[in-house]
């Protein structure tokens, strides 16, 4: 039985920064409903996994894998201070991840793409103000009347 924790929007905030997360918690959750491996979606997991959490929700694994959303700049993902409890109950395992796949990778492919993207804007842009001059002699920019075409 696999439970998913999900942290709010304004706890990801606090501890990410910027404008994450990308998509907001009820996103996010229908994402992992999706997902045929999830039994379960605790909502607003805390930060930490405690003592009473672990009781509560009879977890017997907890597990994180060795690429996150939250590593540090050095690659490490400040285990200690969030499964310090799974760590001293014997409950921890760490899996490899098989990909890099994260928030950051998403991150660095959009600024990759953003000129091209603006590109694409333009053009589609650019395509309307044609279609609206073509079609009702407008210049497309303020409505105004373009030329001296005949009604």
């Amino acid at each position: 039985y696999l439970i998913v924790g999900v942290h709010g929007d304004s706890l990801v905030n606090r501890v990410r920064g910027s404008n994450l997360p990308l998509m907001n918690v009820h996103e996010r959750t229908l994402s992992l409903m999706g997902c045929r491996y999830v039994d379960d979606v605790l909502i607003d997991a805390p930060y930490r996994v405690t003592p009473e959490m672990v009781a509560s929700l009879n977890i017997v694994e907890v597990v994180h894998g060795t690429i996150g959303d939250d590593d540090d700049a050095d690659g490490s993902h400040n285990l200690e201070e969030r499964y310090s409890h799974p760590m001293e109950a014997g409950i921890f395992t760490i899996l490899d991840s098989p990909s890099d796949f994260n928030i950051s990778t998403i991150m660095r492919r959009i600024q990759e793409h953003q000129e091209r993207f603006k590109a694409k804007i333009q053009k589609k842009k650019q395509a309307e103000a044609d279609y609206y001059n073509d079609r009702y002699g407008m210049n497309g920019k303020n409505g105004s009347k373009g030329g001296d075409r005949k009604r």
